[in-house]
């Protein structure tokens, strides 16, 4: 399969088709999206009036509340990307989402002259519990260990889920190291926690606090006041859902035809809507009528449209109409996905143009891999790079253990047993004895060499054992670099270097450039 990450950035020609706003790495693309974005309307008032009655809850700063007041403007812009409601924000690449939209809307601002403001979409109406529901941190030995809530969502929206209490998180977090910024860090995620009804708001709290100087807007699509701005939107849904399908796989053959994966897989007759009554069921269709996923009971055809005139807030999008409402919401100037993200958004051009919308620039979120000092410190002696640890270090262990082999082992070994194998040949001799004296030197010498493997492999273990401060060095750079054997930007949570070097670490991450093709970059603490 071809990977759109790399067709995005070296030959974007060539999936030009799948991303109508144009190419993320030229201003052309930009200043003609905002040209299409001020021919359009967007419900300014209420939503300005929503976002500030729910920021203030939030106890937002005065900058953001500001970007809020922007919106206002019929020449505002938006900057928008979004992720589900994990515990302290989820791995790494949340907060680098985030601190892409910041820095997007900042550039965007100067270029075309208008206000430009970056907002957070927090995926609140997500019900799926495995993708949040546990953390990764380092433990003060640098091994990985999990942090987790308890229950199994219950099939629910993950941001309607009370939060745990502070004591079944704290007990978990004992492993981690005792540094300086650990107690003021974890005081705080104490705060948030006990001022969150739900895990929706302790993961706004949470982001806003590390993001709390450049102003960032955050959205919960899953609050009333919001369901009933989107409440349009879902009845167009509803209506045009037939047309919906049709798009998703017209588009969605012709991606295939190039040869790139299919993010999306209907099942079939999906509506692209969900109702929670009180569980999030998919609405269905397939010709006769609408009914729910997991029941067999057509439902009335006035039934759908009466709840959503009555309660709106018991429907949401799916993944195919989330960025349908997005875009019928905000002035939305690009969105910022991640690498699998990018591969579904390809699939959803005609879906944006059943709507009379065209979809927004997709510009690649920021990607990077944290190297503290001790870890650089490993690298530079060992002459090893970040590749080579992508790659594994086992191999490099080997070595590294048998250069330092001063006494020879495997040729004293190897030795040992040219001696046993000689003098066994030389008892050759003896089978004249008895029939069976053959099979009993074969099996004596079998034996014998066990022993001898058993005497080697100990020898090793005492070798790697002698110098096991080099081996943990390694193993402690891997389970940096490479936690659990994955990207560190998608395992680890940013917490944990908040803890390690404060909350100027953040700042760093601000500090890398907009390069728009996922290129992984180093941030060297």
């Amino acid at each position: 399969m071809r990977d759109p990450m790399q067709a995005l950035a070296t030959c974007f020609e060539q999936v030009a088709f799948f991303f109508p706003s144009g190419n993320p790495q030229l201003q052309k693309s930009f200043e003609q999206r905002a040209r299409y974005l001020d021919t359009r309307n967007y419900p300014r008032e209420k939503l300005v009036d929503s976002l500030k009655a729910y920021h203030q809850f939030l106890g937002a700063n005065r900058k953001t509340l500001q970007m809020i007041e922007e919106l206002r403007r019929n020449e505002t812009l938006v900057v928008i990307t979004g992720q589900q409601a994990g515990i302290f924000t989820g791995p790494l690449y949340t907060l680098y989402k985030a601190m892409t939209i910041i820095r997007l809307a900042e550039e965007q601002r100067e270029r075309l002259r208008r206000p430009v403001v970056p907002v957070f979409w927090i995926a609140s109406e997500d019900h799926d519990w495995i993708e949040i529901h546990k953390t990764y941190f380092l433990n003060y030995k640098g091994k990985p260990f999990s942090c987790s809530l308890p229950g199994d969502g219950e099939g629910k929206s993950v941001g309607i889920l009370p939060v745990p209490a502070w004591e079944a998180i704290e007990q978990q977090l004992l492993q981690l190291p005792d540094v300086e910024f650990r107690a003021s860090v974890l005081r705080d995620c104490r705060r948030f926690l006990n001022q969150a009804e739900n895990l929706a708001q302790w993961f706004a709290l949470t982001l806003q606090w590390l993001l709390k100087k450049w102003g960032l807007i955050l959205f919960d699509p899953l609050l009333p006041e919001f369901k009933c701005l989107a409440a349009p939107m879902y009845e167009q849904i509803l209506k045009l859902h037939g047309d919906v399908r049709e798009a998703l796989f017209r588009r969605t053959e012709a991606w295939t035809k190039l040869g790139f994966s299919a993010q999306i897989q209907p099942l079939g007759g999906e509506v692209n809507l969900f109702l929670a009554n009180p569980e999030r069921r998919a609405i269905l269709n397939q010709g006769h009528g609408f009914y729910l996923r997991g029941q067999d009971k057509i439902l009335d055809d006035d039934l759908l449209p009466a709840l959503l005139r009555k309660n709106p807030e018991t429907f949401s999008p799916n993944v195919v109409t989330r960025p349908i409402v997005q875009e019928f919401l905000f002035p939305t100037l690009a969105y910022v996905p991640g690498p699998g993200e990018l591969n579904y958004w390809a699939q959803l051009g005609d879906v944006f143009s059943s709507f009379g919308f065209v979809m927004p620039i997709l510009f690649p979120r920021l990607s990077a891999v944290i190297v503290t000092p001790s870890w650089q410190k490993t690298l530079s002696k060992a002459g090893l790079t970040l590749t080579d640890v992508y790659q594994g270090l086992d191999g490099y262990k080997e070595r590294c253990i048998r250069d330092r082999d001063s006494l020879d082992i495997e040729q004293r070994i190897q030795h040992l047993r040219s001696v046993i194998e000689k003098g066994y040949k030389e008892l050759g001799p003896l089978e004249d004895i008895h029939a069976n004296v053959h099979d009993w030197l074969i099996r004596n010498e079998m034996k014998v060499n066990l022993q001898i493997e058993y005497l080697r492999k100990k020898l090793w273990q005492a070798q790697r054992k002698n110098h096991s401060a080099v081996l943990e060095g390694l193993r402690v750079l891997e389970d940096g670099i490479t936690p659990n054997k994955g990207r560190q930007e998608r395992i680890l949570n940013p917490l944990y270097f908040v803890i390690l070097f404060g909350e100027g670490f953040v700042d760093r991450i601000a500090e890398l450039p907009l390069t728009g093709d996922f290129c992984e970059q180093k941030i060297l603490l």
